[in-house]
């Protein structure tokens, strides 16, 4: 059996149109010879540059299957996090091209979706879901680290993955070492896209209108997807947290059940905490207290969840909001999915 037989083939993803748009690229030309500078930069300087990293190579497998647009995000990568962070994200991006690479000849299948099995609770009705920002879709699924939240890929549609967080100790959840092995088990069954996979998030633990901060901001990114994945074991059932993202999320975004065997699961690593063990919170400024970094960990989503309670914002249609701050709307049922043009 050779490598190709191993994957699945690549799912046929729809995209939605409203969330997505013509992005900022750089041409290969102009992506190599920064490169080039950067190689030079690290060698005479002695200056860190995380583009010197990067081989000819590399660059040139994700023009062919990103575009100027994801060698754009690469460079964004590249300014925004340490060598080290930066590294982290290349691995994946590594076997991800590869994967790509082997999966070429193959056909890709319809994708058929779960959304009739995963409804959206009656709770939603009172926020914005309706309500579009491609710009804020697009920063959402910028690559690398954000506020809370790791996205692997550099293009595609914009996937959210809801996973089971295995491996999570009371607060403590190594989402690097742990989110990078989800991706690969989503790669391998032929998903492809960019990833956005949040951590876990005691400051937003605190209820609005009801409804958990850290679960509206996960429908919040929800609603400004093409997909949401959610991941569970063949052997299991989703706990309570899943089931209530399922709920969450908007009907009008694709969803999709994932099951995975309980020992392919087993990459999700338990901290090594000792019994016992006193937690210490260290921020920017260095110590802080619990109930302070529970608040700063929590103000990065909050302006956003604040926002999506909006009484006056008639829910009948869909509204976009570009980023000029021009809104147009569409009638509710506008068959906003397809594939890329």
């Amino acid at each position: 059996m050779n490598q190709t037989e191993l994957l699945s083939p690549p799912k046929a993803i729809e995209q939605n149109r409203l969330l997505h748009g013509p992005g900022k690229a750089i041409e290969l030309d102009q992506f190599l010879m920064l490169l080039q500078v950067a190689k030079l930069g690290d060698e005479k300087l002695g200056r860190q540059l995380n583009l010197a990293v990067l081989s000819e190579s590399l660059v040139h497998r994700v023009n062919a299957v990103y575009g100027a647009e994801g060698l754009f995000q690469l460079i964004m990568l590249s300014m925004a996090h340490e060598r080290a962070e930066f590294e982290h994200f290349i691995e994946p991006l590594e076997w991800i091209l590869a994967i790509e690479e082997m999966a070429k000849k193959q056909k890709p299948e319809i994708l058929p979706y779960d959304n009739h099995a995963l409804r959206q609770s009656n709770k939603l009705a009172q926020f914005t879901t309706n309500v579009l920002q491609p710009s804020l879709s697009r920063k959402l699924y910028r690559a690398g680290r954000h506020h809370g939240s790791l996205v692997y890929g550099l293009g595609g549609p914009r996937i959210l993955v809801s996973h089971p967080f295995q491996g999570r100790t009371e607060d403590i959840y190594d989402l690097y070492a742990n989110s990078i092995d989800v991706v690969t088990s989503l790669c391998l069954r032929g998903y492809r896209g960019t990833f956005h996979l949040l951590d876990y998030l005691p400051g937003l633990n605190p209820e609005i209108e009801g409804v958990p901060a850290w679960a509206l901001w996960f429908s919040i990114i929800a609603a400004h997807s093409d997909l949401i994945i959610f991941v569970k074991e063949f052997e299991g059932d989703f706990q309570w947290a899943q089931r209530l993202e399922i709920e969450m999320t908007p009907d009008s975004v694709r969803k999709k059940v994932v099951s995975i065997p309980h020992d392919e699961l087993t990459w999700a690593k338990k901290a090594n905490v000792p019994v016992g063990h006193k937690s210490i919170y260290v921020g920017e400024s260095g110590m802080m207290n619990e109930q302070d970094w529970l608040r700063m960990e929590a103000e990065h989503a909050m302006p956003f969840i604040r926002n999506y309670i909006r009484p006056g914002i008639p829910k009948d249609r869909l509204i976009v909001i570009n980023e000029a701050g021009d809104v147009t709307e569409y009638p509710h049922d506008y068959p906003a999915y397809g594939q890329p043009a």
